[in-house]
């Protein structure tokens, strides 16, 4: 469900079918409901579809569908169809039609070129083909439309059309398109379902199983491996970008830890902590919760110490406690409890607090704040009981109210508008947030950019019919290799190692002489990369997406030569990294070795 919303964003009208055979279809259609108001970027319109009619009529009330499809704002009146007699399925054409707000649609191509790439994609599919390089695609639409006068931004513009709807997808790298989108979530529910079932309950598959495709397939039949090594990379920097897991190190390599999937129970505590906040929300639980957790963990802030069913304990820097606990209240709906110890500081109890705010805020398609208040009373404060009754603090905090509640127990006054509320509505607090915000979002992208990396480097490699691996630890500065093979695809030995780095922060422009300069960041680098018998490939991804690399084994030799101090930095003087450059450094290699 989740990768299927990748392919959501550009809905113009969505059509929610069910089967009027079931007692209760409205927890389905309002999940579906839900992710797609969430997964759109612009309005659309909505039909409601009875499916496979001739089996029977509804078995629930005209007056509940009628009552579920207002409040929903569902386009017009419910369609009942049947495949099998094709009754409605004129009418539902036509409404399809209607439906779609044709105006709003940017159509920059004209459509005789639309249908005709169309009809190519369409006829590569049925071919068998999963994945083309997009150059690929775009010569074998221009072949097809020899003697059309069309320029490339509109076909690509056409090709853009296709992936709107998930007819194709582009992948983050190799330049790949994936012609069959769905394969990607077929793939996705090998992983989910492998994850599940993990031994230990604990939501998660090492990073190297997933990659070596070692999934619960079921009766899905798998890729040649070629293709499904592209789609399970695809797959894995999908799940990280999308923040659905934690990536962490371990004795065996990284493990992938997905929070909604981890089954373990929590221990009875010996110490109950105070709860800080209530909140109750609708919308993708799963993912609201998921990326919740993953983003906490990637604050400088807070840090993630235990993993239990639907719940998670972080720590601050100070290593005091807190954490989050949801309850599943209905399909599409939760309630999820924030809190933390007695030795949590203030600040870093209302910063925990509006951070899950702004989350809940951002992602849920709507949530309701109920601040838990306990009495300051000593023997009050030791049962760890809040404040019970909800309408009387909404009753004090409304504009006549008095800002005070009376302790159930002793009888003592509570202050509700105290130094944390004040604290959590100050433009300071927000501004740091919203700094522990960029943090998370900043290392999710970098991890995220750095599979790209690595992604690319494969595809690549296998493009020119050579050998790629990649390293789990980088320690000394290499992240994979490149074995060359030799005429009769025998592997010879001869290699390259490769140093990956992704982003705009690794190369400097020197304004003097606008040259690009790749700062070393550990100086053991500069004796490990020399004493190689094999050249050392740094390899950069920039902040536009091109990608070259250098010998830098050779660079750092001459300039070790030239200079009496420590080498620093590289004058980075890359080329494209193509599966062309590739085949040549191959030949040299190749002919060296002879």
């Amino acid at each position: 469900r989740r990768v299927h919303q990748l392919f959501m964003d550009e809905t113009s009208a969505a059509v929610l079918v069910f089967d009027p055979q079931k007692e209760n279809p409205f927890d389905g259609l309002g999940q579906w409901d839900r992710d797609l108001q969430k997964a759109t970027r612009r309005e659309f319109a909505k039909l409601l579809v009875a499916g496979r009619i001739d089996r029977g009529d509804l078995t629930i009330s005209e007056a509940s569908i009628e009552r579920f499809r207002t409040e929903r704002g569902f386009a017009r009146p419910l369609i009942r169809t049947s495949a099998k007699t094709e009754q409605g399925c004129d009418e539902l054409r036509e409404a399809i039609v209607g439906a779609i707000d044709w105006s709003r649609i940017p159509i920059t191509t004209s459509l005789k070129l639309y249908h005709r790439i169309k009809e190519e994609v369409l006829r590569l599919r049925d071919s068998g083909m999963v994945l083309i390089r997009y150059e690929a695609l775009k010569q074998r639409i221009e072949l097809s439309l020899a003697g059309e006068g069309f320029t490339p931004e509109q076909l690509d513009t056409a090709v853009g059309h296709l992936a709107g709807p998930g007819m194709i997808l582009r992948l983050d790298f190799g330049n790949l398109v994936l012609l069959r989108p769905e394969i990607l979530s077929r793939y996705a529910a090998a992983l989910v379902r492998t994850v599940r079932k993990h031994p230990q309950e604990l939501g998660c598959i090492r990073e190297d199983h997933l990659l070596a495709g070692a999934l619960d397939y079921q009766d899905f039949i798998r890729l040649p491996p070629n293709d499904e090594q592209v789609i399970l990379r695809a797959l894995h920097e999908t799940v990280v970008k999308r923040a659905w897991c934690l990536r962490q190190s371990s004795d065996e390599g990284m493990i992938l830890t997905f929070p909604s999937y981890f089954r373990r129970e929590r221990p009875p505590a010996p110490e109950r902590p105070s709860e800080l906040v209530r909140y109750r929300f609708n919308g993708p639980v799963d993912e609201i919760y998921s990326t919740l957790v993953v983003r906490l963990h990637h604050t400088l802030a807070f840090d993630t110490t235990e993993l239990w069913r639907d719940a998670a304990d972080f720590v601050t820097q100070c290593r005091s406690r807190l954490g989050l606990n949801l309850t599943r209240e209905s399909e599409g709906a939760a309630r999820l409890d924030a809190y933390c110890a007695a030795e949590v500081d203030e600040n870093s109890r209302v910063l925990f607090m509006r951070y899950v705010h702004e989350h809940l805020r951002a992602e849920s398609r709507d949530y309701e704040r109920l601040r838990r208040y306990y009495c300051s009373n000593k023997k009050c404060d030791s049962r760890h009981e809040p404040f019970p009754v909800q309408a009387l603090i909404d009753k004090a905090l409304a504009p006549e109210g008095k800002g005070k509640v009376n302790c159930p127990e002793c009888g003592r006054k509570i202050e509700l508008r105290d130094t944390m509320e004040q604290k959590f509505e100050s433009p300071e607090l927000k501004a740091e947030v919203r700094k522990e915000q960029r943090e998370a979002d900043a290392t999710i992208d970098n991890e995220s950019r750095e599979l790209i990396l690595v992604g690319h480097a494969y595809t690549i490699v296998a493009e020119a019919g050579q050998i790629y691996r990649g390293y789990t630890n980088s320690d000394h500065g290499i992240d994979g290799e490149i074995e060359f093979k030799d005429d009769d695809g025998k592997a010879t030995g001869q290699r390259l190692y490769l140093q990956l780095k992704s982003g705009k922060s690794h190369l400097k422009h020197r304004k003097r002489d606008d040259a690009e300069v790749f700062q070393i960041q550990n100086p053991r680098w500069v004796e490990y990369w020399q004493q190689q018998a094999y050249p050392v490939m740094l390899v950069i991804r920039d902040e536009r997406g091109t990608i070259r690399w250098m010998n830098v084994t050779e660079y750092l030799r001459a300039e070790s030569q030239n200079r009496t101090g420590p080498v620093t930095q590289i004058i980075f003087d890359g080329h494209p990294f193509t599966a062309l450059s590739i085949r040549k450094w191959r030949a040299s290699m190749l002919k060296h070795a002879t």
